[in-house]
């Protein structure tokens, strides 16, 4: 029975940072100011990842649960792998330095390139092109004045912290849960600091 609430738990998280994603992705594409083209692939893929994170953990297809689980990880790896990257490119264009925008999304794609090719350094690489994106994010948003998304390069810092396996005791939560609220906090300190 346990078990069972804990994956419950985590369908919820799931599912709220799903409704986050998705409604950060309506805000970019509704602001009249900006197309927000490469901070829209965030939360695209992280509707995606938390999408199948429900269906996974709630067990909703359980014959096909061995394909949810695969889909699931490949999207959870797209968002580090792409997402924060792409969010990072989106973020220097919000500041005018288009040559590190462009290198970030060189990154992006060299880090899907590198997986491609089942390199052993998949891991590591995607590791230091996300850090490398959540430092940029940080850096520019402090200098930039912009606290909403300095806020969101703290809450990403604090999920990569926080982990994805086993339990926090002190709020008896799993730490899978508590990372997907770090997100959600992320989905919308990103929006209001692009408002």
């Amino acid at each position: 029975m346990a078990l069972m609430k804990r994956q419950l738990s985590t369908a919820l998280s799931d599912f709220v940072l799903a409704l986050s994603a998705v409604w950060g992705f309506r805000m970019l594409h509704e602001d009249s100011h900006s197309e927000h083209q490469f901070g829209k692939w965030w939360f695209m893929l992280v509707t995606m990842a938390a999408t199948l994170g429900v269906v996974r953990f709630a067990a909703l297809l359980p014959s096909y649960r061995a394909s949810v689980l695969r889909y699931h990880t490949n999207f959870s790896w797209l968002c580090r792998a792409i997402g924060i990257p792409c969010l990072a490119a989106e973020i220097c264009r919000t500041y005018k330095y288009s040559t590190a925008s462009q290198l970030f999304l060189l990154s992006a794609v060299t880090t899907f390139i590198t997986s491609s090719l089942k390199s052993r350094h998949k891991d590591q690489l995607t590791d230091v092109v996300s850090t490398a994106s959540v430092s940029a994010i940080l850096g520019l948003s402090v200098i930039g004045g912009n606290m909403m998304h300095a806020a969101a390069a703290v809450f990403f810092i604090i999920s990569g912290l926080v982990g994805s396996e086993g339990d926090i005791q002190l709020v008896n939560l799993p730490r899978v849960d508590v990372l997907h609220y770090m997100l959600v906090a992320v989905n919308y300190c990103l929006v209001w600091g692009f408002m």
